[in-house]
């Protein structure tokens, strides 16, 4: 056969196959995009990656929390328990959860970020009757129709029976459906028992069971950025 001839299939072949390469990252990359747009990620947080978490100088356990956390995103969905991340203000709890679910959307997973405060206003939108969705067809969106749900700031929303009650349905529903959880809190778990009211103990107690607690000390980074600046 002509070795002209040879040369342009093999060229039309590659040429085909890096096609074909470009449209299926073209689609991942679309695919990613979508569902970083669903994860209530944000403009800020959806910048949160483990590439730009500051790593000079950090303390044993905050160097801890960073390698568990990278290898739960890596090994994700074989991680056996969620993340529960605990500790002050300003220590990069939330850029751990933030760049956890950034890197999961990227393997393109489903996921359901919220600060605690924002997913209780948006349950408790249901219950207008100008509501497209009942309580409990939101709370099936967050724990059903996601790959991991992560929760920002735990105990830090307006304390009531009605507020701990709902935030049980969701722990609950994903312990039962086995679905990993990642969560991040300034409360130790006895004090988040009592911030949580009657419902506070089967909280932490499922969560116990559901995750890995973490200590993140050190000092708080939004202070230090404005002292060197």
């Amino acid at each position: 056969m002509d070795t002209e001839f040879m040369e342009y299939i093999r060229k039309s072949i590659e040429a085909n196959e890096k096609a074909a390469k470009e449209m299926a990252m073209k689609k991942r990359q679309e695919k990613a995009m979508e569902l970083l747009k669903k994860s209530g990620l944000g403009k800020r947080f959806a910048k949160r990656t483990f590439e730009n978490f500051e790593k000079k100088g950090l303390s044993p356990e905050l160097l801890n929390a960073y390698n568990k956390s990278l290898e739960f995103a890596i090994k994700f969905p074989e991680v056996g328990k969620g993340l529960l991340f605990t500790g002050p203000v300003g220590t990069g709890k939330t850029h751990l959860a933030a760049a956890i679910a950034n890197q999961l959307i990227e393997q393109l997973y489903s996921v359901a970020f919220g600060n605690v405060t924002d997913i209780i206003t948006l349950i408790k939108s249901t219950y207008s009757k100008d509501s497209q969705l009942t309580e409990a067809e939101l709370i099936r969106a967050f724990t059903d129709d996601t790959d991991i749900f992560i929760i920002d700031d735990l105990g830090k929303e307006h304390s009531s029976p009605n507020t701990s009650t709902v935030l049980y349905q969701i722990i609950n529903r994903l312990y039962e459906n086995e679905k990993p959880i990642v969560v991040t809190t300034n409360f130790s778990s006895a004090a988040l028992c009592k911030k949580l009211n009657e419902r506070g103990e089967a909280i932490v107690s499922r969560l116990a069971e559901m995750c890995e607690f973490i200590k993140v000390t050190g000092p708080d980074w939004r202070l230090k950025v404005v002292k060197e600046d």
